[in-house]
């Protein structure tokens, strides 16, 4: 299976995926990049302290990037003091470049991998089902034969007692 890599930027800034993960195409990497998107601006995966605006997903595979998409909601937000958890958010947050790479890198490759795991769990899951459906009609076939026999046993068994 081909390798995918999802890279987050910002600006000129790029938190690279150095190790990415195997998918079997780039629809199904897309889908992923999605989900993934939707897990970090989720606030209860967050904290709902984390704000990405600005930032973006790149998926890329062995030619290069062909996915990108918006992570947060626009760069440009007003906060008033108003704004729940305003003070707070703009106090916590770490400034300069890099300051928030190695906590978001982890962050991304923990979601990642959690949408990984839950992904193959899907994909046993299905074998699994189709396993037991191929079983269920091979008993449901065995049944029907051996109730096919009993209705011809049951039919001799008339036409012999009534000679």
């Amino acid at each position: 299976m081909p390798r995918y890599f999802f890279h987050l930027s910002f600006g000129q800034r790029v938190v690279p995926d150095e190790d990415g993960f195997e998918l079997p195409n780039r629809p199904a990497a897309c889908a992923e990049a999605l989900a993934i998107v939707r897990d970090l601006t989720n606030p209860e995966h967050s904290g709902g302290s984390r704000r990405w605006a600005s930032w973006f997903l790149e998926v890329a595979d062995a030619g290069g990037s062909f996915f990108r998409t918006p992570i947060g909601h626009p760069a440009l937000e007003i906060v008033t003091p108003e704004t729940p958890g305003a003070a707070a958010q703009v106090a916590v947050q770490p400034i300069g470049p890099g300051a928030q790479e190695p906590a978001l890198k982890k962050r991304a490759a923990e979601i990642i991998r959690e949408r990984l795991a839950r992904q193959q769990r899907t994909a046993q899951l299905l074998q699994d089902n189709i396993a037991l459906r191929q079983e269920l009609s091979e008993l449901f076939l065995a049944t029907k034969r051996i109730r096919t026999r009993a209705n011809r046993l049951v039919s001799r068994a008339r036409a012999a007692g009534e000679r």
